[in-house]
């Protein structure tokens, strides 16, 4: 037995996980149930209100077929706190993030139909194409003002940069396709499906307007055009790790998760490796449940890109579900420090605060929530800092 404990544990640190995590998803063994019943029973003749202790013997109970018993339990534990079902397992953490809506994925921008900048806008490959166009010079300085201006969020001044292009120079493919991302930022979707269209009319082999009319199309809801169109912009650059991502979310919104995953992988793996991809990759995860490896994939995140405070957020939602409390909070609040400001955060920490035994700071986190406007913690606050 210690030998297979020193040998786990050697796995686990190698990975960069706390031990407990991995013997939670290792734990279902007959031994082990009937030691945790005997434990846990311990703790409830010393404090018979002790509802954590009384949901997790409840589950111990399940696991050994003893449903009354196990019933009993988790009955008297809800009496005592009616939110002491977060202890009961990771499930029921999961679901309670998933009820509140917590979930953080780059590039959402199925919620915003004027967020071509959240779909990633290949800025690499516009800069190559500089040196092939057939262009005067003052052309391509305005066409290199406009696209600058559209990475930055400055579309008054691209449109201004792109109206100074000699009428002579606008069939050019380059200029039609800056037009067409103009309309999708100001929701013009149509619009500039048509100009995708001029541009690969006018160059077939334009990757760059074939992902632009997919991204178009997506946001219009024409799901088979957006990915017959990734499907074209990646035979002819299987190398851009932006299309792959692209072409995940679009599988993601089709329901294909499997397919999506591939395609953040593929992402994830390319030439110069792809951060964003790893996060979402990490979500997905997380949503079906595959929380050791979504950690795993975070904390690679986390070690190579410490100052990304979107991958605190959701390493803090995995160490909730883990149970991990202080850990989670330690995470939630490295996000909030680094200059994301976002009360329902503050609730995520204060919860984890309050699960992990630390009241004056779990209700201060609660109540700045509920000042910031997030009434619905009101009933929690109440019950659990009143």
């Amino acid at each position: 037995m210690v030998i297979f404990i020193v040998l786990v544990a050697n796995i686990v640190f190698a990975q960069g996980l706390k031990p407990g995590i991995l013997f939670l998803d290792a734990s279902n063994r007959g031994s082990v149930h009937e030691q945790g019943v005997a434990f846990y029973t311990r703790l409830i003749e010393q404090n018979p209100s002790d509802s954590r202790s009384l949901l997790l013997r409840s589950e111990l109970y399940s696991a050994m077929n003893m449903t009354r018993e196990a019933d009993a339990d988790r009955r008297k534990a809800l009496e005592i706190n009616p939110y002491s079902h977060l202890h009961a397992g990771q499930r029921d953490r999961h679901n309670f993030f998933e009820n509140r809506k917590y979930e953080y994925q780059i590039g959402n921008d199925e919620e915003n139909k004027n967020g071509f900048r959240k779909s990633y806008l290949l800025e690499d490959e516009y800069v190559s194409l500089f040196d092939d166009q057939d262009n005067p010079a003052e052309v391509n300085y305005l066409l290199e003002d406009a696209l600058h201006d559209i990475s930055v969020g400055q579309f008054l001044d691209a449109e201004q940069s792109l109206n100074n292009i000699p009428e002579a120079h606008r069939e050019n493919a380059l200029y039609l396709d800056l037009k067409g991302v103009l309309h999708i930022e100001s929701g013009e979707l149509e619009k500039a499906i048509d100009m995708f269209d001029k541009a690969i009319e006018n160059d077939p082999q334009f990757t760059i307007a074939y992902h632009n009319r997919a991204v178009a199309n997506k946001l219009l809801g024409n799901l088979e055009a957006a990915n017959d169109d990734f499907e074209s912009a990646l035979n002819q650059r299987a190398d851009i790790a932006k299309i792959k991502f692209s072409k995940a979310k679009l599988l993601e919104l089709k329901g294909d998760k499997e397919g999506a995953k591939i395609y953040y992988q593929n992402a994830m793996y390319s030439t110069e490796g792809y951060p964003e991809a790893k996060l979402n990759y990490s979500v997905m995860l997380k949503a079906a449940g595959e929380y050791t490896m979504a950690l795993l994939e975070i904390n690679e995140l986390i070690k190579d890109y410490p100052e990304e405070s979107e991958h605190y957020y959701v390493r803090g939602g995995l160490y909730f579900i883990y149970g991990e409390y202080l850990d989670a909070a330690k995470d939630f609040d490295t996000y909030l420090s680094l200059g994301s400001e976002d009360a329902d955060v503050l609730f995520y920490r204060g919860l984890s605060h309050l699960m992990g035994g630390n009241e004056l700071k779990g209700c201060s986190d609660i109540a700045h929530s509920i000042d910031e406007g997030h009434t619905e913690h009101a009933a929690l606050y109440l019950f659990m800092c009143e």
